[in-house]
Parts: structure tokens; C-alpha cells; sequence
């Protein structure tokens, strides 16, 4: 059902899109500024870990259309800065000679240098997308709890959809499966292997 729901929204978008040009939105020489929202927890052994996070990107379409049928697009270098990094964990907690877990919440940003790209412009309204990210990400206390680091790094592979509600705005929904780790850089280095992030952004175009 919830997929249902999911497909019929966005069919319900797509139907309210007005018309525009032919040529894309998306080509070289386009620069897109973007906020967004998101969220998402770990997967496997890091199931507990949850996480809230808003965003800010910047970013430039470097090329012209490249590639066949489907696969056709441009290539776009973004960089984006996270205001807001909630990461909601277990921390493990000395109480009358026992290890009581309690639920902690820390407050950190993160500043992501490299976001790389790939615009399928096929369709001039709704153009889906695929990227790969690395980010440094800074925090209150250690992340995972427990003799690690304030500093960690993250990394990763994301894919979503932009609508475009006329040649200069648009709004998507993305998935990110992210990596989080503090490559050493703490006495313990247990990361948070996998997590799944979500994201719902507005887009400027010029």
C-alpha cells in the first residue's frame, strides 16, 4: 500500500507539471541552488542509529548531453553544507556496576566537498538522477558512542527524481545508502557500516 500511495503522488505531481520548452532545464552551464530535509537509520548492526539532517547545496552543470536512449544526461559537480547533523544512538552507561544503555542525542554539521552528479535528461520534466558524495562530518561528542571520534567521514551512493515544476524550480525525493566512519582517527573505530538517508529538496535553477 505504501508504495501505491508513493506511485500515485508522484503520478499525481507529474500530472500538475506545466508545460515548457524542449530544451532541459539541466544543461551545461546550469547552476542549481538547493535546500533540503531529510533523515533515515542504519541498517544490520547499526540498526539503532537513527538520523535528522537539512542541507544547503551549490552546484554547476559541467557538460552538455552525453550517451543513448535512456541513459542520456549531464554531468553536474555540487558541493553542499549540512547545518543540522541529528544523530540519535545508544550510549552504553556505568550504573551500579552494570552497563545500562541510554538513548543520546548529538548535535554535529557536515560540509560535503565532493558531490558528483549524473542528470538523466531524457525527460524534461521529470529527470531522475543518481550521485556519489564524501563528507566530513563534525559532532558534539563521539559518534558512535563509546572511545571513538567527533570527527567522522561519510560516503556514498544516492539515486532520486526531480519534477520540475517550470524551467527554474523543481522539487525531489532521493535515497542515500551512506557509510559513516572515523577512518582511525579515534581509539576505536566500530562506524556505522550502512545507513539509509532520505531526502526531499527544492531546487532553483539559473
Amino acid at each position: 500500500m505504501t508504495a501505491l500511495r508513493i506511485s500515485l503522488v508522484a503520478a499525481l505531481v507529474c500530472a500538475t507539471l506545466p508545460l515548457f520548452g524542449q530544451q532541459s532545464p539541466i544543461r551545461d552551464g546550469a547552476e542549481e541552488i538547493a535546500v533540503w530535509a531529510g533523515g533515515g537509520t542504519g541498517l544490520g548492526h547499526s540498526s539503532s542509529a537513527q538520523f535528522t539532517n537539512v542541507g544547503v547545496v551549490v552546484g554547476r552543470v559541467l557538460t552538455g548531453e552525453h550517451g543513448p536512449g535512456w541513459l542520456r544526461g549531464d554531468f553536474e559537480y555540487d558541493v553542499q553544507a549540512m547545518p543540522l547533523f541529528l544523530v540519535f544512538q545508544d550510549q552504553g552507561v556505568p550504573e551500579n556496576g552494570t552497563i545500562v544503555t541510554r538513548r543520546q542525542t548529538v548535535f554535529g554539521g557536515a560540509v560535503t566537498p565532493v558531490l558528483w552528479k549524473w542528470n538523466f535528461t531524457r525527460n524534461r520534466r521529470v529527470t531522475p538522477f543518481a550521485t556519489i558524495e564524501g563528507s566530513a562530518l563534525f559532532t558534539a561528542r563521539e559518534v558512535p558512542a563509546g572511545d571513538t571520534s567527533m570527527v567522522n567521514f561519510q560516503s556514498g551512493l544516492g539515486s532520486g527524481v526531480q519534477f520540475f515544476r517550470s524551467a527554474g524550480h523543481s522539487v525531489s525525493l532521493s535515497g542515500n545508502f551512506l557509510h559513516i566512519s572515523n577512518a582511525s582517527l579515534g581509539n576505536k573505530n566500530p562506524s556505522y557500516n550502512v545507513t539509509l538517508q532520505f531526502r526531499l529538496a527544492y531546487q532553483w535553477w539559473r
